[in-house]
């Protein structure tokens, strides 16, 4: 259903209504329509918003920023990005790398390089229209696997745990994995995914074939500010951020006169001279009594 894999394409475009397999969601669970197309030209106000939901696809001006998602599709997108980021506001580069995860998936003009459509259904409002009820992203490994590093010690106060254990499912925060995380946000029955989504995470050097890239855009590390007007993580969410402990001195060289103990020879130089007085008083005593 995504024939073409190639920069500047999309795999779909614009809203196909409500997911019929979707009964109980939190947010609007309006599923694109395929559209294995060119990427359009962002209109003004559709940057404007880009900018501010997804600055690091915002690539220049209207004229030159390309996307495959619609006004309404980012407007979307911002509700579900303001959702998460409440959750992950302690680490602002953690909530800025899982919100370039939606970003990437709905709006990137390359999104036909990592997206491949397995499943979709007409649309009856409008004729020849198909909404896509699911679709394959393929990741690297490597971006996976640092987008949750930067998430991983982020902690929720309100529960007295970590951030993660509510977005990993039955799994919790302890047996929570990169792949498992993003599975549980793939899951149409999460309560706020619109539709199915199955991640597959590739290994450097793997490539699935039939001209599909992999995605693997840059990550902010949990230590560092992804813009000037934020600060990076703190100590108590993120390892990194923690200043490095000073490891004690070494203990001073033992005291040593040639090879022996120093404190040893004085011991018995002390024991010595003490026995020499002692043996003295002695001989003078005698001396003075047979005077």
């Amino acid at each position: 259903l995504t024939p073409k894999h190639q920069a500047g394409t999309c795999a779909f475009y614009g809203e196909c209504g409500r997911n019929p397999e979707v009964n109980v969601s939190l947010l609007r669970s309006n599923v694109p329509c395929l559209s294995n197309t060119p990427a359009r030209v962002a209109s003004r106000a559709l940057l404007s918003l880009l900018r501010s939901v997804c600055p690091e696809l915002a690539r220049g001006d209207n004229e030159t920023t390309r996307v495959c998602c619609t006004y309404g599709q980012l407007s979307a997108l911002r509700i579900s990005v303001g959702l998460s980021g409440a959750v992950l506001a302690r680490c602002p580069a953690c909530a800025r790398n899982f919100a370039n995860l939606y970003c990437h998936n709905i709006c990137s003009p390359d999104q036909s390089l990592f997206t491949n459509v397995t499943r979709v259904t007409d649309y009856a409002a409008v004729p020849g229209a198909r909404a896509v009820l699911e679709y394959q992203l393929f990741y690297r490994a490597r971006y996976a696997e640092d987008a949750f590093a930067s998430c991983r010690d982020v902690q929720l106060p309100a529960t007295g745990g970590y951030a993660i254990a509510t977005m990993c499912g039955r799994y919790g925060a302890q047996l929570c994995t990169p792949q498992r995380w993003l599975d549980f946000q793939g899951d149409k029955n999460n309560g706020l995914a619109p539709l199915q989504i199955a991640f597959h995470l590739l290994p450097n050097g793997s490539e699935p074939g039939q001209g599909i890239a992999p995605l693997d855009a840059p990550v902010w590390r949990c230590d560092q500010a992804p813009s000037a007007g934020q600060q990076p993580c703190s100590c108590q969410d993120c390892a990194q951020a923690c200043p490095p402990v000073v490891p004690p001195s070494d203990p001073p060289p033992p005291f040593r006169v040639g090879e022996a103990d120093g404190v040893l020879v004085i011991c018995i130089l002390i024991f010595a001279v003490l026995a020499l007085v002692f043996l003295a008083a002695v001989l003078c005593r005698r001396g003075s009594a047979e005077a």
